[in-house]
């Protein structure tokens, strides 16, 4: 969760003890802008970490804008697990197809799987467990969710939301006072 900093917002009482509401609505526009901004930064930070699309992120991440009598932001993703076809597929003529899903580490081969088309039209990776030829099974990688939630993605995210709010909050007070003037 981010907060305001007290400082900013005794401030922000100072300024426009004339006007109290008007601190109520630069807090409501700071609070979406921020929450914008960050959408934006959560596709970036979890694409400097994982090995996938900007799209395939930004159809996950939903936003929910404060108002004025609801006083925060939500970013939220939800989906189900991506294909592994999502993520950086190399397959050689020999050799097992090697698979990476995050930057830090490089393509790890996955015995058993392979590229082809099934019988029911799917083109991508599949992956034979047992020795048998059936059940084939399409492999997934981890979903956006996850990818949000991971440790590294929420310890970077965190300061960059909580310094952007307090900023963005400075600037919309001062921007009212100017406009009472």
């Amino acid at each position: 969760m981010i907060e305001l900093d007290t400082k900013n917002l005794t401030y922000a009482q100072q300024m426009l003890a004339n006007a109290p509401k008007q601190v109520r609505l630069a807090a409501v526009s700071a609070i979406n802008r921020t929450v914008t901004k960050m959408r934006t930064q959560t596709s970036k930070t979890i694409r400097e970490n994982y090995v996938v699309k900007a799209a395939d992120i930004k159809s996950t991440l939903k936003i929910r804008r404060a108002s004025s009598t609801r006083m925060h932001g939500v970013i939220a993703s939800r989906g189900r697990p991506l294909l592994l076809t999502a993520f950086r597929v190399r397959a050689n003529k020999r050799g097992p197809v090697k698979v990476q899903v995050k930057k830090q580490t490089g393509a790890k081969p996955v015995p058993g799987m392979f590229l082809g088309t099934s019988r029911r039209g799917y083109t991508g990776a599949m992956h034979r467990r047992q020795p048998a030829r059936y059940p084939l099974r399409v492999p997934y990688g981890p979903s956006v969710p996850q990818m949000f939630g991971s440790r590294d993605v929420i310890g970077e995210l965190t300061p960059t939301a909580e310094a952007t709010l307090n900023e963005r909050f400075l600037h919309e007070v001062e921007y009212r006072f100017g406009k009472l003037k």
